[in-house]
């Protein structure tokens, strides 16, 4: 077996970022430069308690979900762009553990796609993961990095994989998490490449670690660290394992506020009256007058 050393890992981080985004080739290029680092780690954690999800879908037209499957799962086909851990054609449900983390995932699209005075409508479901799930999860092996409570929390369990290390394996384990953490706390809108490394560091965990690996855990990195993500994998998203207890329909407008930056005033709301699961429909309220910003 090929050994641990810091410049197998330091020549895979050297090739990550030689890549070109644009090269039709460039995922390929990044799992297969991962492939170099002869023990990539992976950490996992099991989560064994049910939890609740937030996942919005952004939608154009005033219209309302009926189907449960419309605000679950999307198609593969109908994924096109890059996100922290799945690429093009490759369907995750990503939820968040709290509604405004979900909503902040998507502000800053919703900035650049909505001129001032539009209106834009988000249906955000609130699911329950019924059954217990594994997930990878990264964090800093730098202690004093560790800021946000996912951080703080988690960092423990790469300490313990790595204090089971010596020498060089354990040097060149603590250069891989370096990099990755940067990476998975990078803004990435406008930085396709930050993408294109997650997401083949994600699947190739998931394709080289024995046994099942449910979900990626990762902190809100719009938020700030103050929220935390999910992104589930297809297979795990069946009504075994998650349920959806509810869903408000949000209509937002955009405006400027006082530091001239676009934000959003809601001006509608809807929420649910009733969820049939044995027919996955969705019933609906009479709308809320509240408004607030965001």
């Amino acid at each position: 077996m090929r050994q641990m050393t810091v410049a197998a890992v330091q020549q895979a981080i050297d090739l990550l970022e030689a890549i070109d985004p644009s090269n039709e080739l460039a995922y390929e290029q990044a799992f297969l430069a991962y492939l170099r680092i002869p023990k990539l780690p992976v950490v996992i954690y099991n989560i064994v308690e049910p939890i609740e999800v937030f996942r919005a879908r952004t939608h154009i037209n005033d219209v309302f979900f009926s189907q449960v499957n419309e605000i679950s799962l999307a198609p593969h086909s109908a994924i096109n762009r890059f996100a922290r851990c799945s690429r093009p054609f490759q369907s995750r449900f990503y939820g968040a553990t709290n509604r405004p983390t979900a909503y902040m995932e998507l502000a800053s699209y919703w900035a650049s796609e909505k001129e001032v005075g539009q209106h834009l409508f988000v249906t955000v479901g609130r699911w329950v993961v019924k059954q217990p799930f594994s997930a990878l999860i990264v964090s800093s092996p730098d202690v004093n990095l560790r800021m946000s409570e996912y951080d703080k929390e988690h960092g423990a369990a790469i300490d313990d994989l790595i204090d089971g290390l010596e020498g060089e394996e354990k040097e060149a384990t603590i250069l891989v998490y370096h990099y990755l953490f940067d990476k998975f706390r990078k803004p990435a809108k406008d930085d396709p490449l930050t993408y294109i490394i997650t997401t083949s560091y994600c699947n190739v965990a998931l394709l080289t670690t024995p046994g099942e690996i449910d979900a990626i855990f990762y902190p809100s990195v719009p938020f700030g660290g103050k929220g935390v993500n999910f992104a589930f994998n297809n297979r795990f998203i069946h009504p075994e394992n998650i349920e959806l207890l509810g869903a408000l329909r949000d209509e937002f407008q955009v405006y400027l506020n006082d530091e001239k930056i676009k934000s959003f005033m809601q001006v509608g709301s809807y929420e649910t009256k009733g969820i049939d699961q044995a027919n996955n429909v969705i019933h609906w309220k009479q709308p809320d007058a509240e408004v607030n910003k965001i």
